[in-house]
């Protein structure tokens, strides 16, 4: 199954512009007094002849971040290296499990406004995958076309300043099913942004 994703030329420019699974240094350790470690997956799926991406919505309940929409993911366990983090949240929050998904690599890990030191992992997954929302922390599972964080005109930059230090942030409406829009922003939208950018500057050679 995943010999076949992996062959897919979308996969193969993806994986192309990624990092190395494998963290050789201490990057994706915390830099700052308080800062502790997470892990997110952007999980790619194959539905008939297109790439999907898919998110989560938080539910308006919770306390930190109500109705954001989120790759899943979270805090890195004492013990865990960063992939089996991310792996083990995506199993709790959607359900998916972790055969079920074929790490591809990662992206630069940062640091999240919300004093998390972030490593992105990107991944295919298996479209007959059991999906199960965890109702304490997902709302809602949906997917976005692959097609979608492509194009240039998603990508709304919005500059910001938060406790004196300036961000660039994005903004990257998406049309929900209900006819409401999902704004795609934060965290997300910036993981979204350095994979378009780095296939785009790779589509430039």
């Amino acid at each position: 199954m995943f010999k076949a994703m992996l062959q897919d030329p979308l996969i193969q420019s993806v994986q192309s512009v990624l990092d190395p699974l494998s963290i050789s240094d201490d990057t994706h350790t915390p830099k700052r007094e308080g800062q502790r470690a997470a892990s997110v997956l952007m999980p790619l799926v194959k539905r008939g002849e297109d790439w999907h991406v898919l998110l989560t919505r938080r539910p308006m309940h919770m306390s930190n971040h109500p109705g954001q929409i989120s790759f899943p993911g979270g805090r890195t366990e004492t013990g865990e290296t960063p992939c089996e983090g991310a792996l083990r949240e995506t199993h709790e929050e959607v359900g998916i499990i972790p055969d079920d998904v074929q790490l591809l690599g990662r992206l630069p890990s940062f640091n999240a406004i919300s004093e998390y030191r972030v490593t992105p992992f990107v991944g295919v997954f298996n479209p007959a995958a059991k999906m199960v929302a965890q109702p304490a922390e997902v709302e809602e599972i949906f997917e976005v076309p692959f097609a979608f964080v492509m194009n240039k005109n998603n990508h709304i930059r919005r500059d910001v300043e938060f406790e004196g230090e300036k961000h660039v942030l994005y903004d990257m409406p998406w049309p929900s099913a209900q006819n409401n829009t999902h704004n795609i922003w934060g965290m997300t939208a910036m993981i979204m942004h350095q994979l378009y950018h780095r296939l785009y500057k790779r589509m430039e050679k």
